[in-house]
């Protein structure tokens, strides 16, 4: 968490985007016309709902705990406020925009912590770079698709001002699932997984969005593989599997 900040810090002082040409607003400073009433603007875009493991309830102690943590060092000087500008999302991508648009009109926050969910963060990050008169950066632990892995260094990127601090990704996981595949000899598989599990890590249709990323690497590995979603609900997967497998999948 103290890496969050400190990255946040470095950010706020050296993110140049000028993605369009707009006057700064007197808000957008850290301190008044004066050098008084100094803060730091934090919006923090995750669901309220603890279904989800990165939610409002439990990420902002941590944030608040980090920030005590960085006072300690005299990273911040004392005299700025940090305000944390919380938006329940419910980890919904046009929620997510609407709160995200109303934390920068409303409260010129001039930093992003979140979204988590890869369908919000997605709609969010791409327009920060438009945000404010500099663009505003986005810090979040998700992004774990292949989309967010891409170049993100000028305004012609898509995922402009987006900072993922996450250690692990989809395309991280798929190339472990690949490699141990190799060491085993295993050239024909076969990959079955609900559309909608794991939602607590990245929201909807997260373990689609990870089927979809080691597709794509098995793909580029010329592999032989085969994905299908197994429907909610079914308590007995065996009938599902045989016809799936069948004599296509099955060895002799």
């Amino acid at each position: 968490q103290q890496l969050w900040l400190l990255l946040w810090m470095l950010c706020l002082a050296s993110c140049q985007a000028k993605c369009r040409d707009e006057p700064p607003r007197d808000c957008e400073a850290i301190c008044d016309a004066s050098g008084g009433n100094c803060a730091i603007r934090a919006l923090v875009l995750l669901p309220y709902d603890d279904g989800y493991e990165a939610s409002l309830q439990r990420v902002l102690p941590i944030l608040k705990v980090a920030e005590h943590q960085v006072r300690l060092t005299a990273l911040i000087p004392p005299e700025i406020d940090i305000q944390w500008l919380a938006h329940d999302t419910k980890c919904d991508a046009s929620l997510g925009v609407i709160r995200a648009m109303d934390g920068i009109i409303k409260q010129c926050a001039q930093v992003i912590f979140g979204p988590v969910c890869d369908y919000s963060l997605a709609a969010v990050s791409r327009i920060t770079k438009y945000f404010n008169s500099q663009g505003t950066p986005l810090i979040t632990v998700g992004g774990s698709t292949y989309d967010f892995e891409q170049k993100k260094t000028d305004c012609g990127d898509e995922f402009y001002m987006l900072l993922r601090t996450g250690m692990l990704s989809f395309e991280s996981i798929s190339e472990l699932t690949i490699n141990v595949m190799k060491q085993h000899n295993w050239t024909h598989s076969i990959f079955y997984y609900e559309r909608d599990g794991q939602r607590s890590v990245a929201g909807l249709h997260t373990c689609f969005l990870m089927m979809k990323s080691l597709g794509k690497q098995m793909r580029n590995e010329n592999m032989t593989f085969a994905q299908y979603p197994l429907e909610s609900g079914i308590a007995n997967r065996s009938e599902e599997m045989r016809r799936e497998i069948g004599n296509k999948h099955s060895s002799k």
